[in-house]
């Protein structure tokens, strides 16, 4: 079967455009979980503030007391996330013994494989 220059023209357009599709979502995705990791470090955070607060304007002095103000604030709030993860593993380890205490032999073999793991268990 024969196929005409015009109809072969626009299968290719058609597999160029979702091969481009395909590419352009996964270079998205892998840009935003690298952005969304850069928005975790604390260090971030300061340099956020500060590029935000420089729509004020502020003079050399005024600039060095907002970065100590920027400091205290993003020390404090990373120091918060650190409890707050470890609050959130506590309660999720609280679950799993619960949940453990509920499961046959056999289903807790499998449950071991399948529960999740605090980052410290995750990484030996």
């Amino acid at each position: 079967m024969s196929y005409s220059p015009r109809t072969k023209a626009g299968c290719l357009i058609t597999l160029l455009i979702l091969f481009s599709l395909g590419v352009g979502f996964t270079l998205g995705f892998i840009v935003s979980k690298g952005i969304q990791k850069k928005k975790e470090d604390p260090a971030f955070w300061k340099q956020a503030a500060m590029k935000h607060l420089e729509k004020l304007h502020p003079d050399a002095a005024q600039r060095e007391k907002l970065e100590v103000h920027t400091d205290k604030a993003v020390a404090e709030l990373a120091a918060l996330r650190e409890e707050g993860i470890k609050n959130v593993w506590q309660i999720v380890g609280r679950a799993v013994e619960g949940i453990r205490q509920e499961l046959t032999p056999e289903q807790k073999e499998k449950f071991e494989k399948i529960r999740p793991k605090s980052p410290e268990e995750a990484a030996p």
